[in-house]
């Protein structure tokens, strides 16, 4: 099992590659197994983790937050049954080290850190109408970095 991971801070574009990539899959279905919940490509052997729909947020981001033993559980379960498939994934829910640690004692975890310049980002947010506060913002830059200081990772530029 492949797993491909993207963190970032809010507003680098992480949910728009995922979505990019479900478009490039073709049909797929929606699987809700409890709290986890993906979209399901057998036709690729891609399974795509959260729910992609028009809400404004997407991916594992709309999974309830107490979901991280369940997803640790189902992924253990999922080498099992998906042992060719390849799982795609973003977003702060899952991006902690307890998740990550279990992603990365598969067999292949690549772990892609999605980056922009400020002057794109503080666009983005300024876009969407976003406003959080820049202490917020700050927390979630550093939180991001410490993962990256931990982990093996890729930097992909989402300009």
């Amino acid at each position: 099992m492949k797993i491909k991971y993207y963190i970032g801070r809010p507003g680098v574009g992480k949910s728009t590659l995922v979505r990019k990539a479900m478009e490039q899959l073709g049909p797929g279905e929606l699987v809700k197994e409890g709290l986890v919940v993906y979209h399901k490509f057998p036709k690729s052997k891609t399974i795509v983790l959260g729910i992609y729909d028009e809400a404004v947020f997407s991916g594992t981001d709309r999974w309830s937050k107490g979901v991280g033993p369940k997803f640790r559980a189902w992924l253990e379960d999922a080498e099992q049954r998906f042992p060719d498939w390849t799982i795609i994934g973003e977003g702060e829910r899952l991006s902690n080290n307890p998740n990550l640690d279990a992603m990365f004692a598969t067999e292949d975890m690549e772990l892609l850190h999605v980056t922009v310049s400020e002057e794109t980002l503080k666009q983005r947010h300024e876009g969407r109408g976003e406003a959080q506060s820049e202490s917020w913002q700050k927390g979630m830059a550093t939180r991001i970095q410490n993962l990256c200081n931990k982990y093996p990772h890729t930097v992909v530029i989402n300009e």
